[in-house]
């Protein structure tokens, strides 16, 4: 008996343990997100940002390749992404975007909740990318409002 409570609580602490190294890990690729979003827009207008974003890639590159999480910024002209391992930037010229949507899945992967999915013009044809983000119908609408702003 004294073994089994002895695991129990072992397995427990362990657990605890994981999920707040997890989260401390999490928190300090925000706050250095943040700091590069600070440095990179310094006086430059932010139409919305937020670094809890699950990017799930580009249509054009298939369901095997670097995912993860980052930040997401909104300018007047611009949608940028920051991907934080490996740190990655992109930037999609709001004016190049032909469509944006709320689709569940993208590039065979769901999370069972809308994406904000941008599709975009390239110099090669079209691509995609998707996020998985908080508020995804708020960002589709501040996306398409940006959009109309710039084609008047």
């Amino acid at each position: 008996m004294k073994t089994a409570v002895v695991t129990a609580v072992s397995i427990l602490l362990g657990v605890c343990f994981l999920f707040a190294a997890t989260g401390l890990i999490f928190s300090r690729i925000r706050k250095r997100l943040e700091r590069h979003i600070h440095t990179k827009f310094d006086g430059r207008e932010i139409i919305g940002a937020t670094s809890r974003v699950n990017f799930f890639g580009e249509k054009s590159k298939g369901g095997k390749q670097i995912r993860g999480n980052g930040a997401l910024v909104l300018t007047k002209d611009e949608i940028y992404f920051f991907r934080a391992v490996p740190f990655k930037e992109y930037v999609i010229a709001l004016k190049s975007i032909t469509n944006v949507s709320l689709p569940t899945s993208f590039n065979g992967k769901s999370v069972f909740s809308k994406l904000l999915c941008i599709q975009y013009r390239t110099g090669s044809g079209s691509d995609e990318m998707a996020w998985a983000i908080n508020n995804p119908e708020e960002w589709k609408e501040a996306v398409e409002r940006q959009i109309s702003q710039i084609t008047g």
